[in-house]
C-alpha cells in the first residue's frame, strides 16, 4: 500500500544523480509512490552537495526553500540527504528544524526506512561511515531521458588533493564489478539508452582495489559490446593515469565518443604540487598531444582552479600560458574554495577572493574565445547528432548533441527540424556558432536511385 508520494530533488554532479536515481528506486521497490515534485508531493528527499562553498550554499538554499514548504504544510515531511549532512551533521537539524531526518552517504540504501521512520513521527539521523556502494540488484528510477544515462563504476577516492573532501564524505576507492556494470549496461540500453556516459570520481582509477591494476581499458571494451548502445563517453579521468592501453581504447574502438574529461586543475608546477596532484603540466600536455596524435578530432574538456593558496601573478600566467597550450574546447573555471577539514584551508599565503574571481573571469574570457573558435571550425561541416528533445527557444527547434557535447555540462545544437523526437539520431550540417551552442539543419539522407 502506498504510504506517501515521495519526490526527489538531486542537487550536483552526476554521481550524486545515480544515488538520487538509487533511492528513488530503492523507495519506488518499497511500494511507496515516487512523483514528480509539485501539489502532489506529501515528501521529499534532496540529495545535497557539500564539496565546495557554493555548492553547499546552493544545497542550503534549496533546504531553506523546502522548509518554508514543510512549515506552510505544503509538504509533510523533509528529508535531507547526501554530502551536506555527512559533512555538517546533526547540527543540520538543530539550524533547520523543519528537516525531518538526514542521511549520510553512507546510508542511501535506508532511504526508505527514514522515511518511514519519519511518518512514524521519529526524527532519523543515519550517519555511519561513508562505504556505500550500491548492489548489482539495486533498483534505479533513471531521471535523464531514456537514450542516455550515467554509470557510476565505482565510488570514493584516494587522490587526497589538498583543495578536496570527496574522500571524508565519499570514503575510499571502491569499484563495482566488470560484469554488474556490464549487466546494468545491457538493462538501460535494452530500455532505450544509446549513449552510456561512464563516471566516477577518478575513472582512471577503476578496478585498482578489485582487481589489483587499472582496469578502465578491460571495462571499456566489454562495455562497447553491449547491443543497442552507439556512444560510450568517458568523465572525470586523472591526467596522470590517461596511459597508452587507455588512450588506445578510447582512440580506436568505434562506440566510443573521441571525448575525455581531464580534470587538470592548474597549470603551474609549483601550484600543482602544493594541490598535491602529483602531475606536472608537461606530463599534462604531453597527454593532450598524444591523444590528439591517436584522434586528431578528439574534444577535451578539463575544469581549472584559480586562487588556490600560493599562487601568484606569475602563477595565474603560467595557468593562461598552459591554457593556450592545450587549448581545450571544454572547460569549466572554479574559484578556489576554503574548506574546513581539507588540507589546504591551513596553508598560508591565501588568495584574496576579488583576486580570485578577476583570475577566473579572464581564464573564462580566454577559454571562450577556445570555445568559439572550435565552434566556427564545424560551420559547414555534417555532424552526427543525438536529439534530446525540444527546445525552450522556439517551438520551431530541437537541441541535439554530436560526439562534442557532454549533456548537461556543455552546450548545444539546435536544429530546425521539430518533427525529431528524443533519441534520434541524424546527420546534421553546421550553419552557425556562438561561444557554446550551434545552429544546424538537417542533411536528408541520399536517395538510392
Amino acid at each position: 500500500m502506498t504510504e506517501v508520494r515521495l519526490s526527489f530533488r538531486s542537487l550536483g554532479c552526476a554521481k550524486n544523480l545515480v544515488d538520487t536515481e538509487t533511492m528513488a528506486g530503492l523507495a519506488r521497490e518499497a511500494g511507496i509512490e515516487i512523483v514528480p515534485e509539485g501539489p502532489d508531493t506529501d515528501a521529499v528527499v534532496i540529495n545535497t552537495c557539500g564539496f565546495i562553498e557554493d555548492a553547499a550554499q546552493e544545497s542550503v538554499d534549496a533546504i531553506l526553500e523546502l522548509a518554508e514548504r514543510r512549515r506552510s504544510g505544503q509538504i509533510k515531511c523533509l528529508l535531507v540527504a547526501g554530502c551536506l549532512p555527512q559533512r555538517f551533521g546533526r547540527s543540520l537539524m538543530s539550524e533547520i528544524p523543519e528537516v525531518d531526518g538526514i542521511i549520510g552517504t553512507g546510508d542511501f540504501d535506508r532511504v526508505v526506512e527514514a522515511v518511514r521512520a519519519v511518518l512514524g513521527g521519529d526524527r532519523p539521523q543515519y550517519l555511519g561511515p561513508p562505504g556505500y556502494l550500491a548492489p548489482e540488484d539495486s533498483p534505479r528510477v533513471v531521471s535523464t531521458p531514456r537514450h542516455y544515462a550515467y554509470l557510476k563504476i565505482s565510488e570514493g577516492c584516494v587522490n587526497l588533493c589538498a583543495y578536496c573532501l570527496i574522500p571524508s564524505l565519499r570514503g575510499p576507492l571502491r569499484s563495482r564489478p566488470v560484469e554488474s556494470i556490464i549487466r546494468e549496461a545491457r538493462s538501460l540500453a535494452a530500455n532505450g539508452m544509446k549513449e552510456a556516459v561512464v563516471i566516477a570520481q577518478d575513472t582512471t582509477r577503476y578496478g585498482e582495489d578489485l582487481y589489483g591494476r587499472r582496469s578502465l581499458p578491460r571495462l571499456l571494451r566489454q562495455l562497447a559490446l553491449v547491443e543497442g548502445l552507439e556512444w560510450i563517453r568517458v568523465l572525470y579521468a586523472h591526467p596522470a593515469r590517461v596511459d597508452d592501453e587507455l588512450v588506445e581504447v578510447l582512440t580506436t574502438e568505434p562506440k566510443i565518443v573521441h571525448y575525455l574529461d581531464i580534470p587538470m586543475q592548474h597549470g603551474s608546477d609549483e601550484i600543482l604540487a602544493r594541490m598535491n596532484r602529483r602531475v606536472s603540466a608537461a606530463e599534462m600536455i604531453r597527454v593532450v598531444d598524444k591523444l590528439r596524435r591517436s584522434a586528431p578530432d578528439v574534444v577535451v574538456r578539463t575544469s581549472l582552479i584559480v586562487g588556490f593558496p600560493g599562487e601568484t601573478d606569475r602563477d595565474f600566467e603560467r595557468l593562461l600560458d598552459f591554457i593556450k597550450e592545450i587549448r581545450p574546447q571544454r572547460a569549466g573555471v572554479f574559484r578556489y574554495s576554503r574548506e574546513e577539514g581539507a588540507p589546504a584551508a591551513d596553508m598560508p599565503d591565501q588568495v584574496e577572493p576579488p583576486i580570485a574571481e578577476e583570475r577566473r573571469e579572464i581564464a573564462m574570457a580566454f577559454l571562450a574565445e577556445i570555445s568559439r573558435g572550435f565552434g566556427e571550425s564545424r560551420v559547414g561541416t555534417v555532424q552526427r547528432v543525438m536529439v534530446d528533445g525540444p527546445s525552450d527557444e522556439s517551438e520551431l527547434l530541437v537541441e541535439a548533441r554530436s560526439y562534442a557535447e557532454a549533456p548537461e555540462v556543455d552546450g548545444v545544437i539546435f536544429v530546425g527540424d521539430r518533427l525529431l523526437s528524443p533519441g534520434d539520431m541524424v546527420d546534421v550540417k553546421i550553419t552557425g556558432a556562438s561561444e557554446y551552442d550551434l545552429a544546424a539543419e538537417r542533411v536528408e539522407p541520399a536517395r538510392t536511385v
